[in-house]
């Protein structure tokens, strides 16, 4: 039975299709809330926040297996807000369909996310990044929110170990991160999970920049390679790249079986 006492990802990501009439209903436009449950700081997590944008479009595509989505940030998401979010859909072909949504509070366009929907490779595998080898969960350290001054209630939903190391050495000029993650009530990893643990792992360049605080996103992309299984998820991140006040970081997510199941970029400010 689910622990009442963690914070519901689906519930706190859940939307209701606006009605056009008595019986009708506008796939194109959804309501939902924002809460302060998932916020790194005073601001709801990108990734918690792209997910309504992403389960908008999955309403509205029918489809069940995104495998890129690129998220703007334009502006600060509000915790324990209402959120309306729109969506387009733009080409739906034989193998894939593209569409995107906006997600607006206030009147302004906080969030764009722009997705391809389709199907999982299964076929052969050619060629694949193997997991970096890590220390098992118990005998990593949990993510110390205070290590970045702010206060997380990401934490109290998900469990993130670290290597006892963290943060890591820079080597040849690459700032990395590694350590585990999961649901503390054993959620699935889908997809909207792995695109949560891409923007919610630690940033890499509080290895290279240790007085580093808030890194906020303005640009994520996350390609979903494979479906996970379940049970603890390996993470890595890195970023070789930290000028004049921002910073292109790279994370990869392996699951249990050691398939890599997400990779994500993104282009984040550097907060000090």
């Amino acid at each position: 039975m689910p622990n009442s006492d963690i914070p519901d990802f689906d519930r706190d990501t859940a939307l209701t299709s606006v009605h056009v009439g008595a019986d009708e209903l506008d796939p194109r436009e959804w309501r939902g809330h924002l809460t302060s449950e998932w916020s790194i700081g005073p601001v709801p997590n990108g990734g918690y926040s792209a997910a309504l944008a992403v389960r908008a479009l999955l309403g509205h595509t029918g489809c069940e297996t995104p495998l890129s989505l690129t998220t703007h940030y334009y502006r600060p998401t509000i915790a324990d807000e209402d959120a309306t979010v729109h969506t387009t859909v733009l080409r739906q072909g034989r193998m894939t369909t593209h569409a995107d949504a906006t997600l607006v509070q206030d009147g302004k366009v906080r969030v764009r996310c722009a997705g391809v929907f389709g199907t999982y490779p299964n076929g052969k595998l050619l060629l694949q990044t193997p997991p970096p080898s890590l220390p098992s969960p118990t005998e990593c350290p949990a993510r110390d929110p205070k290590t970045q001054g702010l206060n997380m209630t990401l934490l109290d939903s998900i469990d993130m170990r670290l290597h006892p190391d963290t943060p890591l050495p820079v080597v040849d000029d690459v700032a990395r991160t590694q350590g585990w993650v999961r649901f503390r009530d054993g959620r699935a990893n889908d997809a909207l999970a792995l695109g949560l643990f891409a923007d919610a792992f630690p940033p890499s360049v509080l290895s290279a920049v240790p007085e580093a605080g808030w890194v906020p996103t303005i640009e994520l992309t996350t390609h979903i390679r494979a479906a996970a299984r379940p049970g603890w998820i390996r993470g890595e991140s890195t970023t070789s790249n930290v000028h004049d006040g921002t910073l292109v970081e790279n994370v990869r997510l392996w699951d249990s079986n050691e398939t890599l199941v997400a990779e994500a970029r993104q282009l984040a400010l550097l907060r000090t």
